[in-house]
């Protein structure tokens, strides 16, 4: 572990700058990020690389490409860190799991030589013995290689307001971060800024790491709410979000060679390519930095900011800001303007596609948007949108003729940019919903819409295959082509020589359709017309066939259209649902009664029953009586849903509509709520409501 105290070069150059460097201690305290924890927390599926505040965080999902046209994601949780791989198809593969090096994390970095973690931990005693910033390095097994830490290094808090970023050349690795720093002598405050690092990956040694207060020509940033870093031919070049010294977007370009094994001998150059308005130090700058990169020609780096020099507040849009190599000429342009009430558009991602093609991504709500940039950021063609495209703090990479990233919830779903025709496509799960009597799979579980999707069945002894639905359709056979989103497989199996879920079987007066087609206790049936012409029809609470029970839990569309004999009807306790124009143009219907257990009443169920008198649903969970339920039923005067507790006012809205209703009796505590429902808007005359 190397030590690197406070008086290291960087305190020499404040000393030689006190006047200036005072002033810019004075002007951050009134500032001081004191209060960064207490911002909300990132959504990390949802937000993108969006700032919880003010500040970035450090992302906590990575990806990385493996040599067999397969992943391994790279994501860190409260117990640690997990590496799942998966193969070219998005099947997950298996998992690795990785104990914690420091308490907190930094950043996950891959390159040729390995894998590796960057840690940190809390040192608020000052302490130079703490280490407060470990890199581990691991063989692509994950076998732990060893370690290098950084000590007495001016920090309090490492990656406080601030994100962190590696890149590495040969057996050279930087890393650009963030911390809270010491307590100032001159204002008693602890400041925050960024932290640069050099690593032999080889030895696994720091070489060199620069953690003091300085100014911008050592590559200082204070504060600095993000941090980038890549090297150009072995120089070293650093982006970041600064709010007071410097207040811009700022890019630094290293002139000391870093295969020396030294930062600053030579010092840096300093360019401002995108200045932020405002009062020095203050936190609020509407913008956001989302990248860098490195051309043929210049430095790139991709943000989100308002219009500047207006004020805090409005839509933030896409911008480019390049630094010309040459030059040093800087020049911003911008990817969108849009200052409508959709919001703000995201945090966006660069990726590298060639020295002279990239790619800058970014989403608002449930858009994702693209669009590809040359080397000196010009927009090449459109800006390419796409529903249903989501970021997450994943940051995108490329793989052969994809960029590719993913999202992390429930599962983890791939999402890519198709390089060969700049099209959007994502890998969607499918998910298999367990099931009785028999076992299901799917191959493969993830896949891009249109691919093949085999479900493969095994019933237990005695059952049979009944019927596969993907979303809740019926297929036929067990293949299916992927639908363009994440898709439910659920397969059900029967008794043999028992009906299947759509088969309608008469029993006693009735014509039953199987919707359920469990034997145990819980298959269901709708029943969907007459079987006979019965004048008093008894919906019973279950029925039997093949020597097996069904509930009997709905009453079908249009079951009793216009059945010129029935006069009576009985609704067994298992209906929840009378649906629409069950029971539409019964000329001789008399009375409807029971209903222990409905809870829905279709639109027009009953109407056109000119001589239906009589209804009493004895259910205490009813909640919808649908549009003129009773429309045209001239010699009903009074509905009894007396028992119900569950109406609502948008339940019962036009129910009465062209009915000759003009009573609703009610359970005696509902009066007084039941009347505002039935008031005279509902049936367009007035209604009395009745214990």
């Amino acid at each position: 572990m190397i030590n690197y105290g406070i008086f290291k070069k960087g305190i020499s150059l404040f000393a030689t700058g006190i006047i200036a460097c005072a002033v810019s201690l004075t002007a951050v305290s009134a500032y001081c990020p004191a209060d960064v924890s207490a911002a909300p927390v990132k959504n990390t599926v949802t937000d993108g690389r969006d700032y919880s505040y003010y500040a970035s965080t450090t992302d906590k999902n990575y990806i990385v490409p493996l040599d067999d046209g397969g992943y391994m994601t790279f994501s860190v949780s409260s117990n640690g860190y997990t590496a799942e791989y998966f193969d070219k198809y998005y099947e997950s593969t298996g998992k690795k799991s990785i104990s914690k090096e420091l308490g907190i994390f930094g950043a996950f970095y891959s390159d040729a030589n390995g894998y590796y973690i960057l840690t940190g931990q809390d040192n608020d005693s000052q302490s130079s013995s703490v280490e407060c910033y470990r890199l581990t390095k691991y063989d692509k097994l994950w076998n732990r290689l060893g370690s290098c830490g950084l000590s007495n290094c001016n920090t309090t808090i490492p990656f406080r307001a601030g994100s962190a970023s590696m890149t590495s050349t040969g057996n050279f690795l930087v890393i650009r971060t963030c911390h809270q720093m010491y307590t100032s002598e001159r204002d008693g405050r602890r400041h925050q800024a960024n932290v640069t690092i050099l690593v032999n990956t080889q030895t696994v040694k720091i070489l060199d790491a620069f953690t003091a207060v300085s100014n911008a020509s050592d590559g200082y940033s204070s504060h600095s709410f993000n941090q980038y870093v890549k090297i150009d031919n072995n120089h070293i070049i650093g982006a970041d979000h600064g709010d007071a010294y410097p207040r811009c977007m700022g890019v630094w370009y290293y002139k000391t060679d870093l295969t020396t094994g030294k930062l600053l001998t030579k010092g840096t150059t300093f360019y401002k390519p995108f200045p932020i308005s405002g009062e020095i130090g203050a936190n609020q700058t509407g913008a956001t930095l989302g990248g860098l990169e490195v051309s043929d020609t210049s430095y790139i780096i991709v943000g989100s900011s308002i219009v500047q020099g207006s004020s805090t507040s409005g839509n933030k849009n896409i911008f480019v800001s390049t630094v010309n190599k040459t030059t040093g000429d800087t020049a911003t342009k911008w990817l969108t303007s849009d200052a409508s009430s959709k919001g703000s558009y995201s945090n966006p991602y660069i990726v590298k596609v060639s020295d002279t093609k990239f790619c800058v991504i970014w989403s608002r709500s449930s858009m994702l948007y693209y669009a590809f940039i040359d080397g000196s950021g010009n927009i090449q063609g459109s800006v390419y949108s796409a529903a249903g495209g989501s970021l997450s703090d994943c940051q995108p990479v490329l793989s052969g003729n994809k960029i590719i990233w993913f999202t992390k919830g429930s599962s983890t779903d791939f999402a890519f940019i198709d390089l060969t025709d700049n099209s959007f496509n994502r890998a969607f799960t499918v998910t298999v919903e367990s099931s009785k009597h028999g076992t299901a799979t799917v191959s493969p579980t993830k896949a891009l819409t249109g691919k093949q999707i085999t479900v493969n069945i095994k019933p237990d002894d005695g059952y049979e295959l009944d019927v596969i639905r993907v979303n809740g359709n019926p297929i036929e056979g067990n293949k299916f082509e992927m639908p363009g989103k994440n898709t439910t497989v659920s397969v059900f199996f029967k008794k043999i020589g028992s009906p299947s879920i759509g088969e309608t079987v008469p029993v006693g007066d009735l014509n039953c359709l199987v919707t359920n087609s469990d034997t145990d206790g819980a298959g269901t049936v709708a029943v969907t017309s007459a079987a006979t012409q019965a004048e008093a029809i008894v919906i019973p609470n279950t029925v039997e066939i093949n020597g097996s029970f069904y509930k009997v839990n709905k009453i079908a569309a249009r079951a009793f259209f216009e059945n010129m004999d029935i006069k009576t009807v009985y609704i067994g306790a298992n209906v929840a649902v009378i649906d629409t124009n069950a029971f539409f143009g019964c000329p001789n219907l008399v009375k409807v009664s029971g209903g222990a257990g409905l809870k829905v009443i279709g639109q027009n169920a009953f109407a056109r029953c000119p001589k239906l008198s009589t209804f009493i649903i004895t259910s205490k969970v009813l909640y919808k009586i649908g549009p003129q339920a009773f429309y045209k039923d001239s010699r009903l005067k009074t509905v009894y849903v007396k028992n119900t507790t569950k109406l609502t006012k948008s339940g019962v809205k036009k129910s009465l509509k062209g009915s000759s209703v003009k009573t609703v009796k009610v359970k005696k505590s509902k009066v007084y709520k039941y009347r505002k429902f039935f008031k005279k808007s509902n049936s367009g005359r007035k209604v009395k409501v009745k214990k």
